[in-house]
């Protein structure tokens, strides 16, 4: 399992007896690394910071220059003083100061081997790491602010030494002395060999002492400095990396990975929602058709009802409607002929239409008497309609008018 983009991040560091991790506030212990990142969820984000037995410090005099040009002069120099290639190894400076012309670093060199030896179990459970550390940089850093200090703690079970001087690593050694029964020959080996080496600046303001084993020898080599003794533990935000580059695009790509993958877990949520949202609109749409359809089915009745009473209206209307009448069909039919000479030859009715057949002296007669039929008030329930009239041999024009009922009138 990868660890996801903005999971959670734990700090694993050397503890005095093995390994701890730290998520906030939350502190778990183990033996070793291994044990301790089983004891671990998997979806987190690491920060390991390297026992101080894994690294390798150099002293190097280099002209004064940028720091990307410094990177690269010192990586010539420690390829000719270490035992490995470029490739072999992860580093970073110090700059300790120097003069206008040349500048004092401390090179803190990472074996890949024991890189990879330390972060196998985080890489093997899938979690990073995504930067490294070196603890003894760590805890200069949280000695910034003291002035020159002698810094004493356990690792593992192993004794260290330093001195840092404003929060730099200034040197770093590690003592065999048995933790239970300390050496102070050992403390004052330790600081003469720093002070021939020029590591030591001046006179030392401050000595901190983690392990109460170690504050009587620590009185003996340095009688007249006061000692602080209580834990010492690096909590500031990590000072430079040496993760190597290769793991850092790998972890680049696991992170863009992790992202696409979590904007497609977005995106199948959102189509998902969508779908859902699609069905409950369907759902609630068919409900609200069947709700339609009964009540449809609740007024069907009455619609029938009304249908069945407009068809005995319209069965019954041509006996009860005067203008109806056959007789008045007949009156308006002749007083539509006025004063020209119109003789209606032939008249039929049923209750849905009346037709008849009439001759008229001439086809303008007969075209402005149906025009006429078409305007009488009384007729406006009927769809009049008339074909050209025919030419009798006599030069008369006979023409047949029919009267359809028209249902899209209503009477009253």
């Amino acid at each position: 399992m990868k660890p996801r983009v903005g999971a959670p991040l734990v700090r694993l560091s050397p503890s005095p007896e093995g390994w701890r991790a730290q998520i906030g506030a939350d502190l778990c212990t183990g033996a070793t690394l291994h044990e301790l990142s089983g004891k671990l969820p998997s979806a987190l984000r690491a920060e390991l910071l390297l026992p101080s037995s894994a690294i390798v410090t150099e002293r190097i005099t280099l002209p004064r220059a940028p720091r990307e040009d410094l990177l690269s002069m010192a990586q010539l120099q420690l390829e000719k003083l270490l035992p490995y290639t470029a490739e072999d190894f992860v580093f970073d400076i110090e700059e300790l100061g120097g003069t206008e012309a040349d500048v004092h670093i401390l090179a803190v060199t990472v074996p890949l081997p024991e890189l990879k030896t330390c972060a196998e179990p985080l890489r093997a459970s899938g979690m990073g790491p995504v930067a490294v550390g070196v603890y003894a940089v760590q805890l200069a850093r949280e000695l910034a602010g003291k002035g020159n200090v002698l810094a004493l703690w356990l690792e593992s079970g192993k004794p260290f030494i330093l001195l840092a001087s404003d929060g730099k690593l200034l040197w770093l050694e590690g003592l065999s002395s048995d933790p239970s029964s300390p050496d102070p020959g050992e403390v004052q080996r330790v600081l003469l060999g720093a002070e021939l080496s020029g590591a030591l600046p001046g006179r030392l303001d401050r000595v901190c002492v983690a392990s109460p084993q170690w504050v009587a020898a620590v009185r003996a080599a340095l009688p007249e400095m006061a000692i602080e003794e209580g834990p010492i533990e690096p909590r500031l935000e990590l000072a430079g990396n040496w993760l190597p580059p290769a793991w850092a695009e790998e972890a680049a790509a696991l992170t863009r990975k992790s992202r696409l993958i979590e904007r497609l877990q977005w995106a199948a949520i959102g189509y998902v929602a969508l779908l859902a949202a699609g069905f409950c609109w369907l759902a609630f749409e068919k409900s609200r058709i069947a709700k339609l359809d009964r009540q449809i089915n609740e007024l069907q009745p009455l619609v029938e009802a009304t249908k069945a009473r407009q068809n005995r209206w319209r069965n019954l209307e041509a006996a009860v409607e005067p203008s109806r009448y056959l007789i008045e069909l007949l009156h308006q039919a002749s007083k539509a002929v006025g004063a020209v000479d119109i003789r209606i030859t032939e008249f039929q009715m049923n209750p849905k239409e009346f037709a008849f057949s009439a001759e008229a002296s001439n086809v303008a007669e007969a075209i402005e008497y149906v025009g006429r039929l078409k305007k009488e008030a009384e007729l406006s329930a009927f769809k009049i309609d008339s074909p050209n009239p025919n030419i009798l041999p006599n030069e008369r024009a006979q023409f047949r008018v029919t009267g359809k009922v028209d249902n899209t009138v209503l009477k009253r």
